[in-house]
């Protein structure tokens, strides 16, 4: 006999706001009600998942449904247990726009909670008030995607820093900080020189050109633990996902931390 998560993972997921979850019909519309009625061909009676970004999951039964507006009656409310432990708050610098748009979905997939992309000494892309706030817009978009995919539980969130400078003042509510850094020999060794159980971490990545050394002594000077990922000089992007994997690994979900 099938559990309550297996009856769950088999339903086609949809994203709903929190605020109209209450409501006495909640509804769907625009493209994705489009995309429910063209696409998946669900109609009325169907079962579906919803996930309102605040991590609550509710199994629901389409009431009507029209391309232009899906109507819902939720039968079932309960907590999703997807979300990673530790909170891991990815600070990269702004990396050239294709880039930074694949990187997304991946980040996304790795349970990050936020992401903070700043503006280092050697970024290459620094885009306009006007042209970023539609980058931030298409992230946003990506992200959710990528949380209905992953059945994740919360949206991270996606909020731009000036400055390194201002990342690494910001850094103090951090239980881990961690400066990642092609000119540090040492690879990864955190469990021997971090806290035990570290539930929010900050990691600094830099964008293609990598960080000055100026830079690097910031970081420092601001408590930060500064670690090389081995031998091998990693581009931008790959150190993004390798830093989340590896914490992910070390005090997350995907390794030991699971256990603790």
């Amino acid at each position: 006999m099938p559990s309550q998560n297996d009856i769950h993972t088999s339903l086609r997921r949809f994203f709903i706001p929190p605020e109209i979850v209450d409501t006495a019909c909640p509804e769907i519309t625009g493209s994705e009600a489009g995309h429910i009625c063209r696409v998946l061909r669900l109609s009325a009676g169907d079962e579906v998942e919803l996930f309102d970004g605040t991590g609550s999951g509710y199994r629901a039964q389409i009431v009507s449904a029209n391309p232009d507006q899906v109507r819902l009656s939720i039968v079932e409310t309960y907590t999703l247990t997807t979300e990673s432990p530790v909170r891991v708050t990815l600070a990269l610098g702004f990396l050239k726009e294709n880039k930074m748009d694949d990187l997304i979905r991946p980040l996304t997939e790795l349970g990050i909670h936020c992401l903070q992309p700043f503006y280092a000494a050697r970024s290459v892309s620094r885009p306009k008030a006007k042209g970023l706030e539609k980058r931030l817009d298409r992230w946003q978009k990506k992200a959710l995607e990528a949380v209905k995919q992953c059945r994740r539980a919360r949206i991270p969130t996606i909020e731009p820093a000036d400055s390194l400078t201002d990342v690494l003042k910001a850094s103090d509510s951090f239980d881990l900080k961690i400066f990642f850094w092609e000119g540090e020999p040492l690879a990864v060794k955190l469990p021997e020189q971090a806290l035990p159980y570290p539930r929010s971490i900050l990691a600094v990545v830099g964008p293609e050109g990598g960080f000055s050394e100026d830079e690097v002594q910031m970081a420092r000077e601001h408590g930060f633990l500064i670690c090389g990922m081995g031998p091998r000089i990693l581009r931008a992007q790959t150190a993004a996902v390798a830093a989340c994997t590896v914490l992910q690994y070390l005090f997350g979900d995907m390794g030991d931390g699971c256990e603790r």
